[in-house]
């Protein structure tokens, strides 16, 4: 039998291989297995610290795109890393590999190895499990629209990984 718990009821050790997953406890969806494995137990505001930090080195600004040629996207982006912020851009098949690109040319390039995305109510949530130097890890990103959700989700990861 589940023992259902409101997002930020602490659960205790004896009770965590039967809670619900935070994600499922606050939109009624579950993580990805392997992420929902990985968070059994936590609070929907540790869940969040965790998997999508709003505060790290890494921090995007402004973001447009416009079409470019050949069915491609032409992205720019402001993006700080620590105290220094630079503008960069790249044409690419989409959003998230233009910033893929601008990550990898700041230093902080993460590549993609699981992406998983889900509408809920008032918006869509990113999971992405990502690597960099033989380390992996999960992030979320939330957002109004898929891209939005993805490049948060991209942001968290660079942070998580850096």
């Amino acid at each position: 039998m589940n023992t259902l718990t409101t997002p930020d009821t602490p659960i205790s050790p004896h009770s965590q291989a039967t809670a619900p997953d935070p994600f499922a406890s606050r939109y009624g969806r579950s993580l990805p297995s392997p992420l929902r494995a990985e968070a059994a137990g936590m609070t929907w505001t540790a869940f969040a610290d965790t998997y999508a930090p709003t505060t790290g080195p890494i921090r995007l600004g402004n973001w447009t795109a416009s079409a470019a040629p050949q069915d491609l996207l032409h992205c720019r982006a402001t993006i700080a890393t620590g105290d220094v912020i630079r503008s960069l851009s790249a044409t690419a098949t989409g959003p998230i590999s233009a910033l893929t690109d601008m990550l990898y040319r700041l230093g902080a390039g993460v590549e993609i190895v699981s992406l998983h995305q889900y509408d809920f109510t008032g918006g869509v949530a990113t999971f992405l499990l990502c690597e960099r130097d033989d380390r992996r890890t999960w992030a979320m990103g939330n957002g109004r629209t898929g891209q939005e959700s993805a490049l948060s989700g991209l942001i968290a990861a660079a942070n998580r990984l850096y």
